[in-house]
């Protein structure tokens, strides 16, 4: 996904802004596409005075993190989303469009891991509602591994080729992820982290492979060591393809003692 165009229904997107790139331009063409097909436009971060979009009538939502009078986290976002999509459903709006300034969300000293938690709960919600939601990570207060690990828990990304990720995570229903792409050594870090969080609320976790080209040692490795941070808990690996499959028994990880599991 080279811009935010085709940003539809359904969709959660990464966008990795470049330094260069004309953030404010590209942040209202997205949001008048909603006005213009029927959206409630829901803002979180302080908009530009020169959008002239009404945030504060029933049109429009705008939560700006730095002037609530109360504590205002990861949760919240999530909860606010789902009420708002359901809100916008019964006011008559096609869905909810959002844009979250993720730089004016998170708190300094954000660490992957948190950033994995919310945005895999984020796409679970999105991905059971009428709703869309483009979360901007632009400037320079993000370290590399945030942004890394932000990339690969998204559905969808947009920003420069070069740092777009090499796998990604996502919603496929209750308790059941996607995986695409490669998962190598580079990735297995971040990988790792992702299925860790996604075992904390699940017994039994599902990752549906049908996208996944490769998974090498390092990536098996993690996913590994991963289901042991929650003992008593399974994975069940879906749909690998035979190469992930034969690597896997080689690497001598097809053993009872091993709570993950590959299936068809």
């Amino acid at each position: 996904m080279a811009s935010l165009a085709p940003v539809g229904v359904g969709d959660h997107v990464c966008w990795a802004v470049p330094a260069k790139a004309d953030f404010q331009r590209a942040a209202l063409a997205y949001l008048t596409d909603g006005t213009r097909l029927g959206d409630k436009i829901m803002v979180v971060g302080s908009p530009s005075r020169s959008w002239r979009l009404d945030l504060r009538g029933p049109q429009g939502v705008l939560v700006d993190p730095s002037a609530c009078d109360v504590d205002w986290d990861a949760n919240a976002l999530v909860s606010l989303l789902r009420q708002e999509a359901e809100e916008a459903g019964r006011q008559g709006f096609r869905a909810l469009r959002v844009l979250a300034h993720m730089d004016h969300f998170w708190p300094a000293g954000l660490t992957p891991r948190q950033v994995a938690d919310h945005e895999l709960r984020l796409d679970a919600v999105i991905g059971a509602s009428a709703a869309m939601v483009v979360c901007a990570y632009a400037g320079s207060g993000f370290l590399p591994d945030v942004l890394g690990q932000a990339a690969t828990v998204h559905p969808h990304f947009a920003g420069d080729r070069d740092a777009a990720p090499s796998f990604q995570v996502f919603s496929a229903g209750e308790d059941c992820w996607n995986v695409s792409g490669v998962v190598d050594a580079d990735g297995a870090p971040a990988f790792h982290t992702a299925v860790t969080e996604l075992l904390r609320t699940t017994d039994t976790l599902r990752l549906r492979c049908q996208g996944l080209e490769l998974m090498d040692a390092a990536g098996m490795q993690a996913l590994v060591e991963a289901s042991g941070a929650h003992p008593g808990r399974t994975i069940m690996v879906e749909d690998a393809n035979p190469l992930v499959r034969k690597c896997w028994e080689l690497l001598g990880y097809d053993s009872p003692a091993v709570p993950v599991e590959l299936v068809p």
